[in-house]
């Protein structure tokens, strides 16, 4: 393929990619997981809107819910892409030892609840640092915390 026909089909894939996380996004609704799981937290793919037609969830389901928007609605591709480090959930805070906030990066780009459209990892530091281990958004990391999340809302009934 030659270079201007790779630039054209990146800039679709851009394209495409704003495409979801705005049309997501415009149906967004922080809701803390307290509020909605009496858990403090719960890691959730957003599947559907609710009855008001509003997508419910704090930041990592935000970040999870654009992720599998952008695999396709596929949970192999988007399994593929954190566990070869295309994308991750990353996760930040006040400073690099506490966590307070999850941010997606995906094929070197990064995008939130906050910000609400991708941009470079400056974008999100200006508001948060990245911890020193958990943000790079480690595939187990985020096994293991969807794992855990369902078994507490399961135990809970939610």
């Amino acid at each position: 393929m030659d270079k201007r026909a790779e630039k054209m089909n990146n800039a679709d894939e851009l394209k495409a990619r704003d495409k979801i996380v705005s049309s997501f996004t415009s149906k967004w609704k922080y809701k803390l997981d307290k509020d909605q799981f009496g858990a403090a937290d719960s890691w959730k793919i957003i599947y559907s809107a609710d009855d008001k037609g509003k997508f419910v969830g704090d930041c990592e389901d935000y970040s999870l819910s654009i992720l599998y928007r952008l695999c396709g609605e596929s949970h192999l591709k988007m399994w593929w892409m954190l566990l070869t480090h295309q994308a991750g959930i990353c996760l930040v805070g006040p400073s690099k030892w506490k966590v307070s906030h999850a941010v997606l990066r995906y094929k070197g780009e990064y995008v939130d609840n906050w910000t609400r459209k991708f941009g470079g990892k400056d974008k999100i530091e200006k508001n948060h640092t990245f911890h020193v281990f958990y943000g790079y958004g480690w595939a187990y990391q985020v096994a293991i915390k969807m794992i855990i999340s369902k078994l507490v809302r399961t135990i809970k009934g939610n």
